[in-house]
């Protein structure tokens, strides 16, 4: 795939702010987004999916459960890249 940090940071800070209702520039990436945000657990599969959908990936269940911040996701991404 080919990802660029910079742009994938820029994707997942939009989705992710726009789950918790923020300004992507006011999401902190280390902040956990249930624990620290309160979305639920349907927001966070929904965002989980969101990122499969766009990075035509899939993400096992065991890895989901560990992609706690926005920076856990923008990680995961990173690592992944095909």
């Amino acid at each position: 795939m080919g990802l660029d940090l910079q742009e994938v940071t820029e994707e997942m800070r939009e989705v992710a702010a726009n789950f918790i209702g923020l300004e992507p520039e006011k999401l902190d990436l280390n902040k956990k987004l249930r624990l620290d945000y309160g979305i639920s657990s349907i927001e966070a599969s929904e965002l989980i999916m969101d990122m499969e959908d766009t990075y035509d990936i899939k993400i096992p269940v065991e890895d989901a459960v560990k992609i706690l911040s926005t920076q856990d996701a923008i990680d995961y991404l990173m690592s992944h890249d095909k």
